[in-house]
């Protein structure tokens, strides 16, 4: 899968996971309510440059749903159902008692969810079944595992319609009602919990980016995300390889070794591989001038000519770094610790 599809909040937050995310995937959405279309400043700060740099796509589900009424009956039927154990969340709801949510989306009597993520008739269920209530025009608060189950259904509806892949960076419980089996439930929970794993090993990579950089290397280099993307794919859903063995952790330091390693030859200096004849060339027009006359000055430039050969060198040899062969399908990410995590580490995110 190419794309994702992050949820159950509208604001992505700034965490290393979202990095490693946004370099992974070639698309990643958000479900966002439709007046954020005309409000961006209702976003957070780091969710707006998301968008204005094209990181992150806002979704509309009152676009994307044809028949939202339909869609949400599914739901409904399951809110009704015995294994849904309606009693039990009606008085964790009457209680106060809700497990962890994200604070722009919490107050102290529970989550909310925004009127525009779903028809109105799913609400009015809700509020009948004691399990939600409206807080004002735009936000209702729902019980804890009503509001995960709710957004899990909404994710994995749109995503399956656009063909992402529903993703959260919380520990939300399984929606009940998805059309895969248990069985295949378990092997992607399992195969994903891999990948993060791997890709947690791999990308341990600082809060603090140039959002626009990160944007244009991936613009740059899709060829060589391709092929890390299949590296990483091909551990990941190895199902005789468990996450918990020495083989799988001796995997992801060997695919780290080659990364470093890939990351010395970009940075070690080549002098000794500048084309005879450029520096040749560096000389002969030096004493050219020379002979025309202006000596002056270029007596010392004759002296410094190794140093100015050294410093063209250097230069090239960054517009040359992509040129270094690589089998492995990590060169993607020596290329980001050389162009964005060693540049971007300590700089603040644009506003």
């Amino acid at each position: 899968m190419d794309n994702l599809l992050y949820y159950p909040y509208i604001n992505i937050p700034r965490t290393d996971w979202t990095i490693r995310t946004l370099l992974y995937y070639n698309q990643v959405g958000s479900i966002v309510p439709q007046n954020y279309f005309y409000e961006p400043e209702k976003y957070d700060r780091f969710m707006r440059e998301l968008i204005l740099n094209e990181l992150v796509f806002p979704i509309n589900p009152i676009e994307v749903l044809d028949k939202p009424w339909e869609i949400s009956r599914p739901f409904i039927d399951y809110v009704e159902s015995k294994e849904f154990k309606l009693k039990q969340r009606r008085g964790n709801f009457r209680n106060g008692v809700f497990g962890r949510i994200h604070k722009d989306k919490f107050e102290f009597n529970g989550p909310r969810i925004h009127v525009d993520k779903f028809d109105g008739e799913i609400f009015y269920q809700l509020e009948q079944a004691g399990l939600a209530r409206r807080e004002n025009y735009e936000w209702f608060i729902v019980e804890q595992r009503t509001a995960n189950d709710l957004m899990s259904f909404l994710a994995s509806v749109i995503g399956c319609k656009l063909d992402f892949l529903p993703t959260t960076d919380m520990q939300v419980r399984k929606v009940p009602f998805t059309s895969s089996s248990k069985k295949v439930y378990k092997t992607n929970k399992r195969d994903n919990i891999r990948r993060e794993i791997i890709l947690k090993e791999l990308i341990p990579f600082p809060e603090q980016i140039d959002l626009r950089q990160l944007r244009k290397f991936k613009d740059k280099y899709p060829d060589l995300l391709n092929r890390f993307k299949n590296k990483i794919e091909l551990i990941a859903l190895d199902h005789n390889l468990d996450e918990e063995s020495q083989l799988f952790k001796e995997t992801i330091r060997e695919l780290n070794f080659q990364k470093e390693e890939l990351s010395v030859k970009m940075n070690e200096s080549k002098l000794g591989q500048l084309m005879f004849g450029t520096v040749c060339g560096i000389t002969g027009a030096v004493i050219g001038l020379a002979s025309a006359g202006t000596t002056g000055a270029l007596v010392g430039s004759l002296a410094a000519l190794p140093s100015f050969a050294n410093s063209i060198h250097a230069a090239l040899q960054i517009e040359r770094v992509t040129n270094i062969t690589d089998q492995s399908g990590m060169k993607y990410l020596a290329l980001i610790d050389k162009k964005i995590r060693r540049r971007g580490a300590n700089k603040d995110f644009h506003s």
